[in-house]
């Protein structure tokens, strides 16, 4: 096997950061960094690759000027850099590296006045879903492509207990139906390494016509149905690998029903070996 090259290096890099659980970045920044031959391989991609990572997650960040939070997503990129804040009618300037907002500026085209009025009505009954579903989440919905989109993110970090977590949905709407694609990623690190990552898509046919807010009245009712529904299943699928899957890949208790205390063994053992000499 031949040596690998500098190119195929950066490549295994970027892949292990574009993999990097919620809220665990910039660690796996850091081993990755560490593992390298020389560190400086993933400075010129490292913009590009924090940038991917940070759109793909549809990371939260207060609005300037607002109460709310607004989404970094691919939808919502005006220019490298710029992520457009409709409900807070302007564009924001996010730092992909330092992972931070650093200005913004007035909003100039990038609202499409055609589909406005049903995007407000969408953002108006997104964001009391949200609130009430989504407790650590936000949402930002477009109005682009003839189609409305509405993104929702919620994260949950706690590293002290070993585990971190985002949920993440795309619907987008158009021509009287509803797509949904959740993706949620979770990591469990205590005394191992287990992750669930899941990925679904949903059709739904949205027969609401009518005024603006009739239509994204019914359609956030179809959405939290249809998430509630996942999640049930989610639930559902614990349970049943708790008994048999996960059941089946632990080591059994002895008759005792206790755990075998090994350094007691150990100590039995070397005790045993010196009472014969």
């Amino acid at each position: 096997m031949g040596e690998v090259s500098e190119e195929e290096i950066i490549e295994i890099a970027n892949n292990f950061l574009l993999n990097s659980p919620p809220g665990e970045f910039m660690e796996v920044v850091t081993d990755v960094r560490a593992l390298l031959p020389k560190e400086s391989l993933i400075n010129e991609s490292a913009p590009r690759t924090f940038r991917e990572y940070n759109t793909e997650q549809m990371v939260q960040v207060e609005s300037p000027g607002h109460q709310h939070k607004v989404l970094i997503t691919k939808y919502g990129e005006a220019a490298d850099g710029e992520y457009v804040d409709p409900r807070g009618n302007q564009v924001i300037v996010y730092d992909h590296i330092r992972q931070e907002v650093t200005g913004k500026r007035a909003i100039s085209d990038e609202l499409d006045s055609s589909l406005e009025s049903l995007r407000r009505a969408f953002e108006k009954a997104a964001f009391d879903y949200v609130e009430q579903h989504f407790p650590h989440g936000a949402t930002t919905i477009y109005g682009k492509d003839g189609q409305i989109i509405i993104c929702i993110s919620s994260a949950r970090f706690n590293s002290h207990n070993f585990w971190n977590g985002r949920w993440r949905s795309v619907w987008t709407f158009a021509n009287g139906e509803l797509t949904g694609h959740f993706k949620i990623v979770v990591h469990y690190y205590e005394d191992g390494n287990v992750q669930l990552n899941t990925d679904h898509t949903v059709k739904i046919a949205l027969n609401e016509s009518g005024n603006p807010d009739a239509i994204a009245t019914a359609a956030l009712k179809a959405i939290a149905k249809a998430e509630q529904s996942y999640q049930q299943a989610l639930d559902t699928s614990y349970q049943t690998m708790g008994d048999t899957t996960y059941k089946a890949l632990r080591r059994a208790l002895p008759i005792t029903k206790t755990k075998i205390d090994w350094n007691k063994i150990k100590n039995y053992k070397i005790g045993g070996e010196m009472s014969q000499k």
